[in-house]
């Protein structure tokens, strides 16, 4: 074997070691940033309170205050060293956690608002509805003002419309159950088609 030979495998192996070396360097590097991203100590600075050291890693004042043992949680010092090996992370502390409490009581909020309004509309009621001039007085001789009012006889509401008439004006289901002014707008209709007729004895005051 010749002499350019045994200098190049020098040169490789040279080349090799260098490289191994690099290598190590680099994990070294790795290992200390690895180190330095799971650090379980925090220094306080100027403007620190512990309620936003606490937040910023996850967890409770109270439960930083009990690992560092601090008597006063109102007193924490510039340069002081505080643990956070230890402490519990708290799921509340979570953005996405209180993201998803936030949207689940605004649908409840929601879907409460909507039960009430529904119960609010199904509750029969007793009240006058606000009614004036000739319609009003309909009303009152017909139903005593109450758009709840039910006959016995098969008569709804304010104006006591019967089924098929209520109907025959585009109302749908009870006439009792509509609102006072749907009542009034049907009736309207109602007069518009047949005059006072359907109203034989209190439809003098249309008239």
């Amino acid at each position: 074997m010749s002499k350019a030979r045994h200098a190049r495998a020098r040169r490789s192996t040279r080349r090799v070691a260098r490289t191994l070396s690099i290598a190590g360097l680099g994990a070294g590097i790795t290992a200390a940033g690895a180190g330095a991203a799971f650090a379980t100590d925090y220094q306080v600075k100027a403007g620190d309170t512990l309620s936003e050291i606490a937040a910023a890693n996850g967890t409770d004042w109270h439960e930083l205050a009990r690992i560092n043992n601090l008597q006063d949680p109102n007193l924490i010092l510039i340069g002081q060293t505080l643990t956070l090996d230890g402490v519990k992370k708290s799921a509340d502390q979570s953005p996405r956690v209180a993201e998803k409490k936030s949207e689940t009581k605004k649908k409840t909020t929601k879907r409460d608002r909507e039960q009430r309004t529904t119960r609010s509309e199904d509750r029969p009621s007793s009240g006058k509805a606000n009614l004036s001039g000739a319609w009003a007085k309909v009303a009152d001789c017909e139903s005593s003002g109450n758009p709840r009012a039910v006959n016995p006889a098969g008569y709804y509401g304010l104006f006591q419309f019967d089924l098929q008439t209520w109907r025959s004006v585009g109302g749908s289901g009870n006439p009792a159950k509509a609102s006072a002014a749907e009542q009034l707008m049907r009736a309207k209709k109602l007069y518009a088609q047949r005059g006072a007729s359907p109203w034989p004895v209190c439809g003098k005051y249309l008239r």
